[in-house]
């Protein structure tokens, strides 16, 4: 796989969301690939974090404010398995034929798709900041719509508008359970 399959790749994840998740999430990928293509978006992500928290932060506390990259790295890590694993099990909930790994694949590309808008709204901040907002907001909408696509795709689902509350829903069940989760933790942790 060559960049200008790649850019193809991206250009039918916009255009073609839902066969672009029946692709990426069958992708036979050789060895550790795509442990490696996760660690790499997830690394790659947490720099434009740690970059925009610079650009912002920077200039107005004096930099102490940074967050620790390699705390951001994991959490990065963990909460992008965590979506893999949630996609995979409430797909299959709603009678979906993804697995695991098609979750993780669909998962690492849209992140990876989003650290190139990422980028792209840090070199904003710097060159155009009143723009960098609007291409935020057009991100959003488009990430939700790519990845509503990506999950149909990859779980087999028809109906886009349907995926897409699936998608609604599994946010505030995976919010509730979480929620659950850290209630219970942390005050063991004090």
């Amino acid at each position: 796989m060559n960049s200008s399959d790649l850019i193809a790749l991206a250009r039918e994840a916009l255009t073609d969301p839902r066969r672009n998740g029946a692709r990426i999430g069958s992708l036979a990928l050789p060895g550790n690939s795509l442990w490696e293509s996760l660690l790499l978006v997830s690394v790659l992500s947490v720099l434009g974090i740690w970059l925009v928290a610079l650009i912002s932060l920077g200039a107005a506390e004096g930099g102490t404010m940074l967050p620790a990259p390699f705390a951001l790295l994991g959490l990065q890590l963990i909460a992008m398995l965590a979506l893999a694993l949630a996609v995979t099990l409430l797909g299959r909930l709603a009678k979906g034929q993804g697995d695991f790994a098609g979750a993780v694949r669909i998962v690492t590309w849209l992140q990876g798709l989003m650290v190139v808008v990422q980028f792209a709204q840090i070199v904003l901040m710097v060159v155009l900041p009143p723009l960098a907002g609007f291409v935020s907001l057009a991100a959003i909408l488009a990430a939700a719509w790519v990845a509503t696509g990506l999950v149909a795709g990859l779980h087999g689902f028809k109906s886009l508008p349907l995926t897409f509350l699936g998608i609604i829903g599994g946010v505030f069940v995976v919010a509730f359970v979480m929620s659950f989760f850290f209630a219970i933790l942390f005050p063991l942790l004090a």
